[in-house]
């Protein structure tokens, strides 16, 4: 039988051992807890429109209250740090019905999840364009008349030239029947028709521009819109019959490229659409559905130019862009953007439209307000 003293010393020894293996235990549950991971896996995916074109900027979020992302300009996204297990993904657009929908995430390989969006319809201004046109620019008006017909000559057009990927005049005229490309002098290139000696006549934009060798390396293949080249002087039309028969060795005349004006240069267009989805959300810029009239187009319709290439291979399509007309009917180009295209170049041609345009604000009540505006082009090629 123990003594109390013992009995004492005892407890004493277990109340030590407790409080010297408290913090130890203590240690031990602070770090397992430091230590665990929540699980997470990763959503990536595209967002396309009824059509497949991409949709850029898209807003995908996982439910409640997760991170969310943005589509980029070929609409594909990346959602990362979603908890595994079920889980609630959402989709929105201005200008297209919001849709969600149930996965289930691991935490593994990526979950792949493609969206295709419908169009809000009541929220979309559109056009149809089903005709090719050409800026106008008198200059060309015979060159496009004997490009359509195509009797006697050789045609570069500008699309040709935009798919070569040729970096100067001479490259153009590589691979052309009856064309020689030979030095000259100090190593200067001359251009040469069939079996004549001489130099072509050479015009740019309806002029005569040298009666001996040209130097086509001077000319920027950028700034070209069309080459027409005649071998023979009995090919040459009218337009383009030298001075005393300097036709007589051929004739290439050069047409230099439209003037366009250019989407003026604005702050970073990333920082002005944050911004603007702000303003969406605070009631600054107003939704097509929130304003009493809309912004309206002054000179009546927009004027897009179908482009070239895809006009001449039969392709159509359609192309939606959103810009915010303020309420002082300006157009924002820093909030210029494509929401969606089949082809890249159907809202290039948009986008160059809205150059120089003029605007009357929306109104809300008695007041003109911001807007954004959302406008949906179609092209279509009568094939």
């Amino acid at each position: 039988m123990l003594s109390g003293r013992a009995r004492a010393g005892l407890r004493g020894w277990g109340l030590g051992r407790a409080l010297l293996m408290g913090p130890f235990l203590m240690g031990i549950s602070l770090s397992a807890q430091e230590t665990t991971v929540i699980a997470s896996g990763t959503v990536r995916g595209v967002v396309t429109d009824a059509l497949g074109g991409s949709v850029a900027n898209a807003e995908v979020q996982w439910l409640p209250a997760g991170t969310i992302v943005r589509t980029n300009d070929e609409g594909r996204y990346v959602l990362s740090a979603v908890p595994v297990g079920r889980a609630t993904l959402r989709v929105r657009r201005v200008g297209f019905v919001a849709k969600q929908r149930e996965i289930d995430v691991g935490g593994g390989a990526p979950v792949i999840v493609d969206w295709r969006l419908e169009r809000a319809l009541q929220q979309l201004n559109s056009l149809q364009i089903t005709a090719r046109r050409e800026p106008y620019d008198s200059r060309l008006e015979g060159f496009r008349t004997r490009l359509e017909a195509k009797r006697g000559g050789y045609f570069i057009t500008r699309a040709r030239i935009e798919q070569s990927g040729n970096r100067n005049l001479l490259d153009a005229f590589r691979g052309v029947p009856g064309v020689r490309i030979g030095t000259f002098g100090r190593g200067g290139r001359v251009v040469r028709f069939r079996s004549n000696n001489c130099a072509p006549l050479v015009f740019v934009d309806g002029f005569p521009a040298s009666a001996a060798d040209f130097d086509f390396e001077s000319i920027d293949l950028n700034m070209v819109e069309g080459i027409e080249m005649y071998m023979s002087s009995s090919s040459v039309p009218p337009d383009l019959l030298g001075p005393r028969g300097l036709e007589q060795c051929g004739v290439v005349a050069i047409w230099s490229r439209p003037t366009q004006l250019r989407p003026p240069s604005v702050r970073s267009t990333e920082q002005r659409r944050a911004e603007l989805a702000g303003q969406l959300a605070s009631g600054q810029v107003l939704a097509a559905d929130q304003v009493d009239s809309q912004a309206v187009l002054l000179s009546g319709e927009l004027d897009v130019l179908y482009p070239e290439a895809l006009w001449r291979n039969g392709v159509g399509g359609q192309a939606t862009v959103e810009f915010v007309i303020d309420d002082r009917g300006r157009l924002d180009w820093g909030t210029v953007a494509a929401v969606s295209s089949t082809n890249a170049e159907f809202a290039t041609a948009v986008i160059q439209a809205l150059v120089g345009t003029k605007w009357q604000a929306a109104i809300k009540g008695r007041a003109a307000v911001s807007q954004l505006f959302v406008l949906t082009v179609a092209f279509s090629h009568p094939k």
